[in-house]
């Protein structure tokens, strides 16, 4: 799907801001399908973000054989989903999955690294807070090649027109 800068303000990078987390499938050596969730995906614009490697081991693993993934984003929204079912249609993309090319593990920048803290931020005087997040800096980077927005029925029919 062709990607315009207005769409992708006003609709992908909302959607990736305000959900908890995403899913990434990559395929293993084998050729199976495994899918990780992942609270960290941050995009920087519409061909490209990042996110942080630390829980998952088996992404850098299958990265070694295929460098193609799929990211798939739903807003978990109960009230969004609420008032969507009541209205009959949502206000915005529900969810959307990005293909994506995997490129470098590298150190996170001080934006990216503020933008992630502010998403978790809330939960910063728990202790898991500091078991899972304090010490969080290999961000990977894709690039996304292309988009697949998700339709459900008619609800869905007029969020990329």
């Amino acid at each position: 799907m062709k990607m315009t800068d207005e769409i992708f303000k006003q609709k992908i990078k909302p959607l990736f801001a305000q959900s908890t987390f995403c899913s990434i499938a990559t395929i293993n050596s084998e050729g199976f399908a495994h899918v990780s969730p992942i609270g960290s995906v941050i995009l920087h614009d519409k061909s490209r973000g990042v996110f942080y490697e630390k829980f998952t081991k088996q992404i850098p693993e299958n990265i070694k054989a295929n460098q193609l993934a799929t990211i798939m984003c739903v807003n978990d929204g109960k009230w969004f989903w609420l008032k969507s079912l009541l209205k009959g249609k949502f206000k915005s993309p529900p969810a959307i999955r990005l293909v994506v090319k995997f490129g470098e593990l590298r150190k996170e920048q001080n934006k990216e690294g503020k933008i992630f803290k502010r998403k978790v931020n809330i939960f910063r005087a728990t202790k898991g807070y500091k078991l899972l997040w304090s010490e969080m800096s290999d961000i990977r980077e894709f690039e996304i090649i292309d988009y697949k927005p998700i339709y459900i029925s008619s609800m869905t029919k007029e969020q990329f027109v």
